[in-house]
């Protein structure tokens, strides 16, 4: 995404809310060669960072809540940026405020220095309880380093909590104060024993608070990836024994309850994996450790999951005639059954694959699962295009149309196997396994567009509404419709956005009018009539400043 068009990748509502924005962006400032950072006044002060690469848009991040790709905030900082970029400087640049700290540390007396640490540090005691774990080993103190850390971790924790709570708002900024402890751990000069036993002091910490914390923003499993990168740099510094208590101890995590219950559980495999690489007795260990949680899993989801996992670090640890022994084993598992159902599509043994396929389907409409029905069925048609098997193709796409709620990509491949002078019956009879009811016009809808029936089409969408599906039917297909039918058609749709502005108000609902009627707009001869539409809502609706003004700047005064 480069600086100079980045409007053509951002949705046209978030852009044109961007441009309202770019008054509220503040201190906007390049901190370092093309890092740029802002304060953006909306609901609250956002942060935003962004950055480039030449006039290439590399990175970006904003506090605010909003989710999709770019949100208005880093939208108006982009358009302040562009503009003070081709805004040609009139003096030199003044340096960064990297820059500018780089040169004061240069020229400042030690002294001068460390009077301002201790006046900072005197003012902020979280600061300082930070600075002395950093610097352990020129301060000496009678207190264990473990449970300095706890006692810290406690404390942020305690900080961020609302009545034993710590809310989506606050969990983002509980995170980043425990992934500074842990930063100031990794840059201490601990030995790594010590820094593998506050590790562990900080995910039991973690895993003992997560059930009060709203983690939907996936903070707590990022600061577990942050344990894990620790404890891998740990590992190799430790002595075999230690390395040995390390691998066992952190297996354990895995099946512990307090990590499992909030899916923290899966963040130390790859490790596990990795050390036990080159170790037959740690790899014993842990699939003994898989084997025991096989047995006493209580649901069979989870007893698949680890079979799969187990079937995982066999193949990497290149012990194949174990992996296919639990495949065969365990038939059952869909990952397992085509491993053998691709064995002989390999060798040419069809019969053999298909007989594997139809023990899985008759087995998978036992545990009435779909999905699987539906995996072996696309299997058996792969079989029937090897053999070009034309009536067996016809009959596995027949099932996956039906299966698949009769999808167009299976009509399709179903009319390529027929010759034109049959497809009319055949398309009938394909039209006809849909079934009656009002609910399935979506597919009978797609059907008609697909063989280009408009007038069965308009017959079908014109029906008396059904709440919910009818109205989003008429809207997908007007423009379609509009050619061949193009006053009733225009009609209907300017009626229908006439109801919902009636009865609903707000921004979000404005935006939706607008987008409705530049779709009206797109109609043979429909621009006059949206217009015409534009003229009355503005005169109706006067009261509304907000709408009224959105579709001026949408449409234009006239």
């Amino acid at each position: 995404m480069n600086l100079d068009n980045f409007e053509q990748h951002i949705n046209a509502v978030i852009m044109q809310r961007g441009r309202s924005y770019t008054q509220y962006v503040h201190n906007l400032e390049e901190t370092e060669p093309e890092f740029w950072q802002a304060d953006v006044q909306g609901t609250r002060t956002y942060d935003v960072e962004i950055q480039l690469d030449g006039k290439e848009i590399s990175d970006w991040s904003c506090t605010c809540p909003y989710d999709g790709y770019i949100c208005k905030h880093v939208a108006a900082s982009l358009l302040n940026i562009r503009q003070q970029l081709r805004v040609k400087p009139t003096f030199p640049a003044p340096p960064t405020k990297r820059q500018q700290l780089d040169q004061v540390l240069n020229t400042l007396k030690r002294e001068d220095l460390a009077t301002y640490i201790r006046q900072l540090l005197h003012d902020d005691r979280k600061l300082l309880d930070k600075f002395l774990l950093r610097f352990q080993v020129v301060t000496p103190t009678t207190e264990a380093p473990t449970k300095q850390y706890q006692q810290l971790f406690d404390k942020i924790a305690r900080q961020y909590s609302s009545y034993d709570y710590i809310d989506e708002d606050a969990a983002s900024a509980f995170a980043d104060e425990v992934q500074e402890l842990l930063d100031t751990l990794s840059a201490s000069n601990l030995a790594s024993a010590a820094k593998v036993e506050i590790c562990f002091t900080i995910a039991q910490g973690i895993a003992g608070i997560a059930n009060d914390v709203d983690d939907s923003n996936g903070e707590l499993n990022s600061l577990m990836y942050s344990i894990k990168d620790e404890l891998a740099t740990a590992y190799p510094q430790l002595p075999t024994s230690e390395q040995a208590a390390l691998f066992k101890r952190v297996l354990a995590t895995q099946f512990d309850s307090r990590y499992s219950e909030y899916g923290l559980e899966d963040t130390f495999t790859k490790l596990l994996e990795e050390w036990a690489q080159h170790s037959e007795t740690d790899q014993n260990i842990y699939l003994q450790a898989l084997d025991k949680h096989v047995q006493s899993s209580p649901n069979d989801w989870r007893r698949d999951a680890l079979l799969r996992q187990k079937m995982a670090l066999l193949k990497t640890w290149n012990r194949l005639d174990e992996m296919e022994a639990v495949a065969t084993t365990h038939m059952e598992i869909p990952d397992f059954r085509d491993t053998f159902i691709q064995k002989a599509i390999d060798a040419k043994d069809y019969d053999k694959a298909r007989s594997l396929l139809q023990a899985g389907i008759r087995l998978a409409e036992q545990q009435k699962n779909a999905g699987t029905i539906s995996r072996w069925r696309k299997r058996l048609l792969e079989i029937a295009y090897l053999q070009d098997d034309i009536p067996t193709i016809r009959t596995e796409l027949e099932h996956l149309y039906q299966i698949t709620q009769y999808s167009l990509e299976h009509y399709r491949k179903l009319k390529a196997t027929y010759p034109a002078e049959e497809w009319a019956s055949a398309q009938q009879r394909l039209y006809g396994m849909i079934p009656v009811p009002r609910g399935y016009d979506s597919a009978r809808a797609m059907l008609l567009q697909e063989e280009n029936d408009i007038p069965a089409l308009y017959e079908l969408i014109k029906q008396p509404s059904i709440p919910g599906q009818s109205a989003s039917l008429f809207k997908r297909y007007a423009p379609l419709l509009a050619t061949a039918f193009p006053h009733e058609v225009k009609a209907t749709y300017a009626s229908q956005i006439c109801d919902y502005l009636r009865d609903n108000t707000g921004r979000t609902a404005y935006e939706r009018v607008i987008d409705e009627l530049n779709v009206l707009a797109k109609m043979p001869d429909g621009a006059n009539m949206a217009h015409n539409l534009v003229k009355d809502f503005c005169n109706r609706y006067k009261s509304r400043k907000a709408m009224v003004e959105m579709l001026i700047a949408a449409f234009g005064k006239g």
